[in-house]
C-alpha cells in the first residue's frame, strides 16, 4: 500500500497579485505538519494545477519537499488530456522530488473505456513513477468502470484509485471488483466514514485543508466527527471546488483568498454560511 490514512488535496495560495505565495506555502504545509498529516497532494483540482506554469509548478514541488520531513509522501497531480502531456508532467514532477502522482481520466476528448486502458497503459510504459488513478467524472466527463479498473490495475506501478464518483452503487462495484487488491481512496468528504468501513485505505481529502486532524480522526472509526463535519463537507462544494475551501482557509490566517480566473471568490452568501459553520465548530 503506498500509503494509508489521510492525503490533503492542498490549496495554493496566491498573494494579491495572484503570483504564488511560498510565505503561506509554508505556513499551510506546517499546518499539515503540526496536525500529523502523513501525505500532502499538490497541484490536483484543489491545488488549481491546471493555471499553473510549468515553472510553477517546479517549484512549488521543489519547495514543499524541502518543507516537508522524508517520512511524508509527496503527491502531485501529473493529469492531462493526452498522454504525453501527462508523462511531461509526471517526469517534472519526479525530478523536483514528487514521491507519486496522481493521474485523471482524460479530460474534454471523452474517450472510450478502451480509450481509458490505452491512455494509463502508454503512460505507464514510459515512466516508472508510482501512479494514483484518479476517477472523477463530474470534471473529465468520462467515467472508469469498475470492469476497466479490473483492467488498470494490472499496470505495474498503478498503486491506487482515488475514487470520486459519488454513486453508491458504482463504489460498491468498485470495491467488489478491485478493493482487495487495489488500495481504494476516497475522492468525496462526505463519502470518507463510507469508504473507512468498505476497506477504503484513506482519503485525498478537501476538508483537512481546514480539518486535518479531524479528518485523521474519521480514519481512525470516529464516526461522530465525520457526523460533525457533515454541513462543512457539504458547503466545501456550494460552489467549485476549490472556491469554498480556499475562504475556508484565509478565515484561519493561514492564506489569501486569492484564485486564478476562471476561477472567482465565494459568493457573499456562501462567505456568511461557511463562517458561521467554521464558528460552530471552533476552528476561528
Amino acid at each position: 500500500m503506498f500509503f494509508k490514512g489521510v492525503c490533503t488535496a492542498l490549496i495554493t495560495p496566491f498573494d494579491r497579485n495572484c503570483k504564488v505565495d511560498f510565505k503561506a506555502l509554508r505556513k499551510l504545509l506546517d499546518f499539515q505538519i503540526q496536525n500529523g498529516v502523513k501525505n500532502v497532494l499538490l497541484l490536483g483540482s484543489t491545488g488549481e494545477g491546471e493555471a499553473l506554469t510549468q515553472k510553477e509548478r517546479d517549484e512549488i514541488v521543489e519547495f514543499a519537499r524541502f518543507i516537508l520531513p522524508k517520512k511524508i509522501k509527496l503527491i502531485v497531480g501529473a493529469g492531462s488530456n493526452t498522454p504525453e502531456k501527462s508523462i511531461s508532467l509526471i517526469q517534472q514532477a519526479e525530478k523536483f522530488g514528487a514521491d507519486c502522482c496522481l493521474v485523471q481520466t482524460p479530460y474534454f476528448n471523452r474517450c472510450t473505456q478502451h480509450g481509458i486502458v490505452e491512455h494509463f497503459q502508454k503512460i505507464c510504459e514510459n515512466v516508472e513513477m508510482p501512479l494514483i488513478v484518479y476517477n472523477i467524472p463530474s470534471r473529465s466527463g468520462v467515467d472508469i468502470l469498475p470492469k476497466t479498473m479490473t483492467e488498470l490495475e494490472k499496470f505495474e506501478n498503478i498503486v491506487g484509485l482515488k475514487e470520486a464518483n459519488g454513486n453508491i452503487d458504482h463504489i460498491l462495484d468498485m470495491f467488489n471488483k478491485v478493493g482487495d487488491r487495489l488500495p481504494i481512496y476516497c475522492g468525496n468528504d462526505n463519502l470518507n466514514y463510507i469508504f473507512k468501513c468498505l476497506g477504503g485505505a484513506g482519503t485525498i481529502s478537501v476538508t483537512s485543508n481546514v480539518f486535518p486532524k479531524e479528518i485523521n480522526d474519521v480514519f481512525e472509526g470516529k464516526k461522530e466527527v465525520d457526523d460533525k463535519l457533515f454541513d462543512f463537507n457539504k458547503l466545501m462544494f456550494c460552489q467549485p471546488n476549490p472556491i469554498p475551501i480556499k475562504y475556508a482557509v484565509s478565515k484561519l490566517g493561514l492564506a489569501q483568498n486569492n484564485l486564478r480566473l476562471p476561477l472567482t471568490r465565494l459568493s457573499k452568501n456562501f462567505q456568511i454560511k461557511v463562517g458561521a459553520e467554521m464558528k460552530k465548530l471552533g476552528a476561528i
